[in-house]
């Protein structure tokens, strides 16, 4: 190979720093301040540790019954407090009367025209816990007429509703029976 075709290699450098000469006489900048660190905080004293609470103990079967059964009844004479208020003529916890049939849609046509605060499925609750109650029951049972909201006769009890009434009656006798006797067992064996 000749010279003139030869690749030349060549070597990298670092360029020179050139310095400007009106600079020179000043002082070199700070550095930046470090960033301000936080402020840790004295810590608090060591509390000591709670003594363990002894769990409750799970509530028997009976318990647990009589519990929901005091709840749903609370839950429906507040709801039934509500229909009590506004329709003193109609409903009595005391002495109900049979309700027209379609009794609800008349409530929540009232509650419109009148814009009363009631929800349909607060009217709802109260109605059903109206109704299951054995002494409305017992009301059917002895027949007569239904009432309106107005505390009018509306209607009358059909043989086959004193019928239902009967056998709802028979069904909830039954029920506090076998819940008796199951708890008297359940006291008797040691």
């Amino acid at each position: 190979m000749t010279e003139q075709n030869r690749p030349k290699l060549s070597i990298r450098r670092k360029p020179k720093v050139y310095v400007n000469p009106k600079l020179v006489d000043k002082p070199a900048p700070q550095p930046p301040k470090p960033a301000k660190q936080q402020k840790v905080k004295a810590s608090s004293p060591v509390k000591a540790p709670k003594p363990k609470q002894v769990p409750p103990k799970p509530l028997s079967r009976e318990e647990r019954i009589a519990k929901k059964r005091a709840k749903k009844l609370q839950q429906g004479q507040e709801a039934i407090a509500s229909l009590l208020t506004h329709w003193p003529q109609l409903f009595s916890l005391d002495h109900p009367k049979p309700l027209k049939i379609g009794i609800a849609d008349d409530i929540l046509g009232d509650i419109k025209a009148r814009e009363l605060d009631l929800s349909r499925s607060k009217v709802s609750a109260a109605l059903m816990f109206y109704t299951q109650n054995p002494a409305y029951q017992e009301a059917v049972l002895s027949g007569g007429s239904r009432f309106n909201l107005n505390g009018q006769p509306s209607g009358e009890i059909t043989p086959e509703q004193q019928t239902h009434a009967s056998g709802q009656l028979e069904k909830w006798k039954t029920d506090a029976t076998l819940q008796e006797t199951e708890k008297n067992n359940h006291t008797d064996t040691p």
